[in-house]
């Protein structure tokens, strides 16, 4: 079951981000900027501890998707899926119905779950990912 994340939940979120990006983590200082600054972050929880996680950043009526990370043993049971629907009821509760991410270009299963979403393809950021291209994707649920 997914739900809001705390401060405390923060050091958990810090060890997907490492066992899950390497090199590209972001680091405690970093999530604890974006958690003060008013992203919101949801997760899914197995023995206490975050598992699965979500962070975005609403900006007036659009929320900019930062992260979806889901560590690799708890992958393939939908839990990536349930994170984005989360936001997004949240968000629609709040009336914002538009969202953007960018995602690794060459990242198929990525790119295969935002479409199916409903997420669109409508650009590209060359070298985005140190030197990959980053596709970017919307959303706009006032068209659905």
């Amino acid at each position: 079951m997914t739900q809001l994340l705390t401060r405390a939940d923060l050091d958990d979120v810090c060890v997907i981000e490492k066992e899950c990006f390497g090199k590209d983590a972001w680091n405690f200082n970093m999530l604890l900027g974006e958690y003060d600054g008013g992203s919101v972050f949801f997760g899914i929880k197995h023995c206490d501890k975050v598992v699965a996680y979500i962070c975005a950043r609403l900006i007036f009526d659009e929320a900019d998707i930062n992260n979806v990370a889901v560590l690799p043993q708890f992958r393939k049971q939908g839990m990536a899926q349930k994170l984005i629907q989360t936001l997004v009821d949240f968000c629609m509760q709040k009336n914002i119905k538009k969202f953007t991410l960018e995602v690794n270009a060459n990242n198929l299963p990525a790119k295969n779950l935002y479409q199916k979403m409903g997420f669109e393809s409508c650009g590209v950021r060359k070298g985005y990912y140190h030197g990959e291209d980053a596709e970017i994707m919307w959303l706009d649920k006032e068209q659905n």
